[in-house]
């Protein structure tokens, strides 16, 4: 299915998570490069140090040649500021003296998956009020980017010091199309209007009939969002 989305603006790119696992991470992530940017999405959750040494992990691949400057790296924000720190330190320092801007640590809030209850069972709290600690202490750790739903964008834009943070944005389900196991969901166009910089879109495309078709629909979306957005000012 890869081949049929090249380097044209149909997508910026591709994220791989349990691919990582399946393929290894260098393979997977040379085989998605040459279509596009990566967001690698291991969603590393362990000790500082830990997460350290599996940063490396991706930049002595880089170093040695074996795959082209990555973009992006994930990691839990319920790891804790330490462990966020330690991971943007690496990065900023092993990739500075790269052509393309350095790797980016993003940090994933409350996953897609839970719902408000389950959010309130497992992390002792509301979504919105779970998403903005971590999103916090994400700036503090000095990641430039965070993961959430795109349904928590609209409260996040009322705290200034998260202004400046990429907001990568999962479960996006265009109308029609089924949550799956997603719980807080968006279509494309709700989460450009919400404020998102990036959506991360899987099963919408690959689970289409006609995958391609399915992204320039998407795309198509997405670009008259971005204009009517334009056209309110916002």
């Amino acid at each position: 299915m890869l081949p049929k989305f090249d380097k044209k603006g149909e997508v910026w790119g591709g994220k791989a998570n349990d691919l990582l696992d399946t393929m290894g991470p260098v393979e997977c992530i040379k085989e998605l490069q040459k279509y596009g940017h990566v967001m690698a999405d291991p969603k590393l959750h362990d000790i500082p140090n830990t997460v350290k040494n599996r940063v490396n992990v991706y930049i002595d691949a880089e170093l040695r040649g074996e795959i082209e400057e990555l973009d992006i790296i994930t990691v839990m924000a319920s790891g804790g500021i330490e462990m966020m720190r330690s991971a943007v330190g690496t990065a900023r320092q092993r990739s500075a003296n790269r052509e393309s801007p350095i790797i980016k640590i993003a940090a994933v809030t409350v996953l897609t998956s839970l719902s408000e209850e389950e959010c309130n069972i497992n992390l002792g709290g509301p979504v919105k009020a779970k998403v903005l600690q971590y999103a916090r202490n994400a700036v503090l750790a000095g990641c430039p980017a965070i993961v959430c739903s795109a349904q928590e964008l609209p409260f996040l834009r009322q705290f200034p010091e998260l202004d400046d943070l990429i907001k990568i944005t999962p479960g996006i389900r265009p109308k029609g199309v089924s949550k799956d196991d997603q719980k807080r969901v968006n279509t494309p166009s709700e989460a450009i209007k919400n404020g998102a910089d990036l959506l991360a879109i899987g099963k919408a495309i690959t689970k289409a009939e006609n995958p391609a078709k399915a992204a320039q629909e998407i795309n198509e979306e997405i670009e008259q969002a971005i204009k009517e957005k334009e056209n309110q000012g916002d």
